[in-house]
């Protein structure tokens, strides 16, 4: 019993530091230094996870018999989208900040959760919305906007204030998509109940819609909220038609 002991020692002793010496030596790396030791190498792609909320098969992908991650393959797309990013990030701040006079010090740097805010892409609200809306209309939107507004909220991912919404439902204004474009506001005015400027763009939906008397009574609101804004003007001239 003590001589197999001995020889399981033996055989720790031997194979350990080989173990422990391949994984300080990761394979396949073109962006980061080719002699980067792998703890270093983790600790940016929790990095990366945490500013994406995502793990690591995002980037990397599966092993050929599915038991475990191939962390050497290049056969997941995202790993070269993530290299790209990387070195969109450090031109930005090697050599477009390092140009800025008068720089803070420390000065600041932009890192991967600059923009996705653990997202995985890095779109502001209104860009969100808009994307549903042209999908599934306006009700979309709004089932977008709960959900976005639900896993996000204490993230600080999105902007939930008024502006950022009310400018989806503008373009859908501008668009023609007049309905959806109500529906938006209409979620939007349970949530600012005292917003002239949300009035204002449900009266240019009505009309859009050629609704005038609906039109007239949401700029009204409107006025009635905000005397100085631009529905007190297209209420006169609705009036006076």
């Amino acid at each position: 019993m003590k001589q197999l002991a001995q020889a399981i020692a033996v055989l720790f002793m031997v194979v350990l530091p080989s173990v422990s010496l391949a994984q300080d030596q990761p394979e396949n790396l073109k962006v980061f230094p080719s002699d980067m030791s792998r703890d270093a190498v983790l600790a940016e792609m929790r990095h990366f996870t945490l500013a994406m909320n995502v793990r690591c098969t995002h980037c990397h992908a599966r092993k050929a018999d599915g038991r475990g991650t191939d962390f050497v393959s290049d056969a997941n797309p995202n790993k070269d989208k993530a290299r790209a990013m990387m070195r969109m990030v450090d031109t930005i701040n090697k050599e477009l900040l390092a140009s800025l006079p008068d720089r803070d010090d420390p000065p600041v740097v932009v890192t991967c959760k600059t923009c996705h805010r653990g997202t995985v892409k890095p779109r502001v609200l209104g860009q969100e919305l808009l994307l549903a809306a042209h999908k599934g209309g306006g009700a979309a939107a709004v089932d977008k906007f709960n959900q976005l507004q639900r896993d996000f909220s204490e993230v600080g991912a999105y902007d939930f204030r008024e502006a950022e919404t009310n400018s989806v439902a503008e373009k859908l204004v501008d668009e023609g998509r007049f309905e959806d474009a109500l529906i938006i506001y209409t979620m939007n005015l349970e949530r600012f109940p005292e917003s002239g400027d949300i009035w204002f763009g449900i009266g240019e939906a009505q009309e859009g819609l050629e609704d005038m008397p609906a039109a007239i009574e949401a700029y009204e609101k409107a006025v009635a909220l905000d005397p100085r804004g631009p529905a007190a003007k297209r209420l006169e001239e609705l009036k006076s038609n």
